[in-house]
């Protein structure tokens, strides 16, 4: 339980600003550093500058998290994404990314952004085929549910 919790970048990271903090209380008070070292370091801005950039560059390592290779050589084929929010951002570069493993993407998206987020995800999927869009703005319940009524019915072999 500890060690899963330990292993969560969002931990680590908080651990390793506040060991940082710690660390140059207790360098302050002349616990970890003799005080004639301390005073050479705390009186020059530039030391103090590259210790909180060190603490900064290793607090992002650290909350980066694990990194997923096998995600990258993954095959979808056979399988089927409905991504809400596709007309850009993180849906868009999701549609991309599933359709260049060959998964069928079905993509839900305001009326200005569909068409181009269609094209964009056609020109890199394997099979330009299996990318479809639905017009669909989350904030009217009335275009919420004529889309789920238009995807039923041009859907049926996929919709269990």
């Amino acid at each position: 339980m500890i060690s899963t919790l330990l292993n969560q970048p969002e931990v680590r990271s908080l651990l390793t600003l506040i060991s940082s903090i710690i660390i140059l209380i207790f360098s302050a008070y002349s616990i970890l550093l003799p005080s004639f070292i301390w005073t050479c370091i705390s009186y020059s801005y530039i030391f103090i500058l590259l210790y909180f950039i060190g603490v900064a560059l290793l607090m992002r390592y650290w909350a980066r998290g694990g990194q997923y290779p096998d995600i990258q050589t993954a095959n979808l084929e056979g399988q089927t994404f409905l991504i809400t929010g596709a007309g850009g951002g993180i849906g868009k570069e999701t549609a991309i990314e599933l359709a260049k493993r060959g998964a069928r993407v079905v993509l839900f998206a305001r009326r200005g952004n569909l068409a181009e987020t269609i094209s964009d995800v056609k020109k890199v999927a394997r099979s330009p085929a299996n990318v479809v869009g639905n017009l669909l703005d989350l904030s009217d319940l009335q275009s919420i549910k004529s889309c789920v009524e238009e995807f039923l019915k041009n859907e049926d072999e996929y919709v269990l």
